[in-house]
């Protein structure tokens, strides 16, 4: 992977596609990434304030430290990266954003609009949501576990496979698509005794 400096950037301009490349610690404010393919790329520790990442393909990248506020994601499709902790507030856009087995663990959502935005396979663990707008999101296979529900917007937001304990329907969110047995786990997680009537 190359490494590379603050004075590289300007051979980047008109290259629809970027893979291989570090940009560890860069200051990156208000870069147009947007419409291009970026593989296998580091941002780690980056100043990504304002940049533009709208409709790019994003894959196997890292994020992690990196600085992401008023970023523009919207429309990007984001697979198999690492996103750890990252803080998503601030006006950053993710609007109909696609989020695939990408590390989102601790990433702070809390009040962002992420209607229509879909997340298959990504792991979610202790994110914070409060208060932001899942409406017609899709969060499916994901491990949502211990994340903060408090306040969230929902209106057919499907977490159908995903782990959701610490999740407690009696409080809300309502508007949610669940299977069965995400149902019954979270009835005896509150203290229901659920029997088949089968059995």
């Amino acid at each position: 992977m190359r490494q590379l400096q603050q004075s590289d950037l300007a051979e980047l301009e008109g290259l629809d596609e970027l893979s291989d490349l570090s940009f560890d610690g860069l200051r990156l404010v208000g870069f147009d990434f947007a419409d291009r393919v970026i593989e296998d790329c580091s941002f780690a520790d980056c100043a990504l304030t304002d940049a533009k990442f709208n409709a790019a393909v994003i894959r196997r990248c890292q994020f992690e430290g990196a600085a992401v506020q008023g970023a523009g994601f919207f429309g990007a499709t984001i697979e198999d990266c690492r996103m750890i902790g990252l803080d998503f507030r601030r006006g950053t856009r993710l609007g109909s954003a696609t989020f695939s087995n990408t590390n989102l663990d601790y990433a702070l959502f809390r009040g962002l609009d992420l209607a229509n935005a879909e997340f298959t396979g990504c792991s979610m663990r202790e994110c914070d949501l409060y208060g932001a707008d899942l409406s017609n999101a899709s969060l499916v296979n994901c491990d949502l576990t211990d994340a903060d529900w408090t306040g969230v917007r929902t209106r057919e937001t499907d977490l159908r496979g995903s782990s959701i304990r610490g999740l407690d329907l009696r409080n809300g969110p309502y508007g949610v698509v669940l299977t069965t047995r995400q149902v019954v786990s979270l009835a005896e997680d509150i203290g229901v005794k659920v029997i088949d009537p089968a059995e």
